[in-house]
């Protein structure tokens, strides 16, 4: 996400207590990226959250969202 224009200074990575992975205000999660590129903002069930990866899971279900966390 740094490479993408998200700075650390704008945009630290942090760990909330529930355990989400945050980048700034956001929570990080997976997304299929021909849907939801980078840095598309959205809402989940968590608050605000921020695509920043892709996984496998999307070959099953392309639309689904997968939230980063710690545990």
């Amino acid at each position: 996400m740094r490479g993408q224009g998200f700075s650390e200074e704008d945009y630290p990575y942090w760990e909330r207590s529930d355990g989400c992975k945050m980048l700034g205000n956001y929570i990080m999660v997976a997304a299929d990226l021909s849907i939801r590129p980078r840095g598309t903002i959205l809402d989940c069930s968590l608050g605000k959250a921020i695509v920043c990866d892709t996984g496998e899971f999307i070959y099953s279900n392309p639309y689904q969202i997968d939230i980063a966390v710690t545990w």
